[in-house]
C-alpha cells in the first residue's frame, strides 16, 4: 500500500482506526517514560532503552497521522511486538541480559497499562494496513463517539500506568529487602542466644555447689554474723 491521500481518507474507518493508534501510542510513550528513572537507577542502559522506546511510539504517533505508509505501518508493528515480547520474556524466564538476567521480574500496573496501549497499536496498524485507507466510510457522529470513548481510555490508561511507573519496581519484597540489607540473619537454631537477665531482678545467693564426691570432706564457710550496735560500744 503507497501513501493514500489523507483528505479521500479523512472518513472512512481506516482514518478512524490511525487516528486511535496514534493516540495509544502517545499514551504507552508516557508511560515508558514515567518508568526510565527507575530503570535508569537499576541500569543506566535499560533506562536509555526505555527512553528511546518512548521517543520512537512519540514520532510514530504524529507520522501515523500524516505520513501512513507502509514503512511506517510495519515499523510501529515491529517495535510494538517487539517490546511485548520482551516484557513477556521478562515476566517469565526473566530478561536476556542486564544485571538482573534470568530473574523473572513482578508484573504490574504500568506494565499491563502499556501492554494494553500497545496492543491496539498493533491492532489498528494492521487494521489500516489490511484494509487501506479507503476503507468504509464513517459517519461524523459515529466517528466522533469513537474517539470520544479512545480518548477516556487512554488517558486513564496512561495516567495511571505513568504513575505506577513512578514507583516502578523490579523484584519482589524479600529480594529487594535482601539487596538492601545485606544477607539474612541467621538462624536462631544454630546459635541458641543466651536469655538475658535483668539487672534488677538479679539473684540474691550464688548457686549451690556442685556436689562433692563421696567420702570428702566438706567445708562450708561460717557465715558472717550481722554487727550489732553492742560490738561497736562494748
Amino acid at each position: 500500500m503507497g501513501r493514500v491521500s489523507i483528505k479521500a481518507a479523512a472518513k472512512t474507518d481506516s482514518r478512524l482506526a490511525a487516528r486511535c493508534a496514534a493516540l495509544a501510542s502517545l499514551g504507552a510513550a508516557a508511560i515508558h517514560f514515567g518508568v526510565v528513572p527507575a530503570h535508569w537507577r537499576e541500569w543506566a542502559l535499560a533506562g536509555a532503552f526505555f527512553a528511546a522506546l518512548a521517543g520512537f511510539q512519540l514520532i510514530w504517533a504524529a507520522l501515523i497521522l500524516v505520513r501512513t505508509t507502509t514503512p511506517v505501518l510495519a515499523a510501529g508493528i515491529a517495535l510494538n511486538v517487539g517490546a511485548v515480547a520482551l516484557w513477556v520474556l521478562s515476566r517469565t524466564d526473566g530478561a536476556p541480559f542486564g544485571p538482573h538476567a534470568g530473574d523473572p521480574e513482578l508484573v504490574q500496573t504500568a506494565d499491563l497499562c502499556a501492554l494494553l496501549l500497545q496492543t491496539y497499536v498493533v491492532m489498528g496498524a494492521c487494521w489500516i494496513w489490511y484494509r487501506g485507507l479507503d476503507g468504509e466510510p464513517v459517519s461524523a457522529l459515529v466517528s466522533g463517539a469513537v474517539l470520544v470513548g479512545a480518548i477516556g481510555v487512554i488517558a486513564l490508561a496512561s495516567t495511571v500506568g505513568f504513575a505506577a511507573g513512578q514507583r516502578h519496581g523490579h523484584h519482589g519484597p524479600a529480594e529487594a529487602d535482601t539487596a538492601h540489607h545485606g544477607a539474612p540473619v541467621e538462624d536462631a537454631g544454630d546459635h541458641p542466644a543466651h536469655p538475658a537477665v535483668p539487672l534488677g531482678n538479679a539473684p540474691a545467693h550464688a548457686p549451690a555447689a556442685a556436689p562433692h564426691a563421696e567420702g570428702a570432706v566438706a567445708t562450708v564457710a561460717p557465715a558472717e554474723e550481722p554487727h550489732s550496735d553492742h560490738d561497736h560500744h562494748g
